[in-house]
């Protein structure tokens, strides 16, 4: 059993410390994965052929650094006229060659085919940022053949912290089930939601809380005219109108806008919300887009939507509250 320490002073030159007792020590405070101060942090983008484009970017794999400081382009295989295959862009660190470098591994061709295993030993330790789908007979690659794995911490993982990463990828699918479930839910749920609510609260917390909506209802029910009101803003809401925001048809200079017609919108203020794919790399695409959208504004069977800097790269599903 070997014992070791550091940082120590030299006495003639007999504490010289070598690279790998650096990478060891930052490799003990810093876990792997990708930094995603950008949410592009290499990302994997389509071409529109036969190569993809890592985007600029920042990792760290067992206490070394990397960077990609612009964009890169990698090419892959031609496809099978028959089978299937799935290439893998790993970054790749070799021990022996004494680099971390962005690269394509080509997987096996098959009717279902699975991505190329990660490398992970003493010679060479690998990320999977992204899996590229190479159907039969296909002469380009799109976005929608490549899952991004960059935040599937059993592959890549993000650079987080000290040590430990949070599990994004469970926290994402939570996220996702959660906004399904909360979209689904109607005004007939709430009173059960409340029930819910003072089953799990205890002591005065919960006492409170029932007071509280008694007090309201008492107050909601002393004034008809306020009732009116809300039964008529929830026959509104009722009516859920659906839409998609493209990529085309934009003006050319900032800010950018696009008119698209919604057959029955009369809510000159419904509540617009993004509906996100179930997949995970498109919902993380269609999240960048929608965060891109300045304001919308509704007239009369058209909705506007503006964009102050940049346009959506990705086409966005909504639904509009209200209609």
């Amino acid at each position: 059993m070997a014992e070791i320490s550091g940082f120590h002073n030299s006495k003639d030159g007999d504490r010289r410390v070598k690279s790998d007792f650096f990478a060891r020590f930052f490799g003990s405070l810093i876990g792997n994965g990708v930094f995603i101060n950008l949410s592009t942090g290499l990302q994997v983008m389509a071409n529109g052929d036969m190569s993809v484009t890592v985007k600029a970017g920042k990792a760290w794999i067992n206490g070394v650094f990397y960077e990609n400081t612009a964009d890169m382009i990698l090419s892959l295989d031609v496809a099978d006229g028959v089978l299937k295959r799935i290439d893998r862009v790993v970054l790749q660190y070799s021990t022996i060659e004494r680099t971390i470098a962005a690269k394509v591994k080509k997987g096996t061709f098959a009717s279902s085919p699975v991505a190329p295993t990660l490398q992970r030993d003493a010679d060479v330790w690998e990320l999977g940022i992204a899996d590229i789908l190479v159907n039969n007979g296909i002469v380009s690659i799109s976005q929608a053949n490549i899952t991004d794995l960059r935040l599937n911490t059993s592959l890549c993982g993000i650079v987080h912290g000290l040590v430990d990463q949070v599990d994004t990828k469970t926290i994402f699918n939570q996220y996702l089930a959660w906004f399904e479930e909360t979209k689904q839910k109607g005004e007939a749920d709430f009173n059960a939601f409340l029930t819910d609510l003072k089953n799990i609260l205890s002591g005065d917390v919960a006492g409170n809380l029932l007071n509280l909506i008694n007090a309201n209802t008492a107050d909601i029910a002393s004034n008809s005219e306020a009732i009116s009101s809300l039964d008529t803003r929830l026959d509104i809401q009722e009516r859920i109108l659906t839409a998609t925001i493209p990529i085309t048809g934009w003006s050319g200079t900032a800010p950018y806008s696009v008119a698209i017609t919604v057959t029955g919108l009369t809510d000159s203020r419904p509540d617009v919300n993004p509906i996100y794919s179930a997949t995970l790399a498109t919902a993380l695409l269609e999240k960048e887009s929608w965060n891109k959208i300045s304001y919308i504004n509704c007239t009369a069977n058209t909705m506007t939507v503006f964009c102050l800097e940049e346009k959506p790269t990705t086409v966005i599903n909504i639904e509009l509250v209200g209609g």
